[in-house]
C-alpha cells in the first residue's frame, strides 16, 4: 500500500499544463459564434458573460495601460547612458579592469 502512494505523490508533482473547454476555446477564437450559441442554448448564461465583460472590461484596460506605461519608463531607463561611478569602470580603474 505504501507504493501507491508514493506513486500518487509522483505523479502529482509532474507538471500538468491547464486546459480549457470547448466553450472557452469557443469564446477565445470566435466570440461573435460564442455568444450566438449561448442565445440559443440558455439567454441568462449570455447575460451573465456580457455582465462580467462589462465589470471586467475597466481592469483590463487599467492593467494595459500600466503595462504600457511601465514599458516605456522601462524603454527610457535601457536608453539612458550609465551614470559615472555607477557600472562601468570606477573612478581610477584603467580599461585593463573590464577584461
Amino acid at each position: 500500500m505504501g507504493g501507491v502512494n508514493v506513486k500518487y505523490t509522483y505523479i502529482q508533482r509532474e507538471y500538468s499544463e491547464p486546459f480549457i473547454t470547448i466553450g472557452e476555446y469557443i469564446f477565445e477564437t470566435d466570440p461573435e459564434t460564442f455568444f450566438s450559441l449561448c442565445k440559443l442554448s440558455n439567454p441568462l448564461y449570455l447575460a451573465l458573460v456580457q455582465l462580467e465583460q462589462k465589470v471586467f472590461k475597466p481592469f483590463v484596460d487599467l492593467y494595459t495601460q500600466l503595462e504600457t506605461i511601465s514599458t516605456r519608463v522601462l524603454e527610457k531607463l535601457m536608453q539612458e547612458p550609465p551614470r559615472p561611478g555607477r557600472g562601468g569602470l570606477l573612478p581610477g580603474e584603467g580599461d585593463e579592469a573590464l577584461v
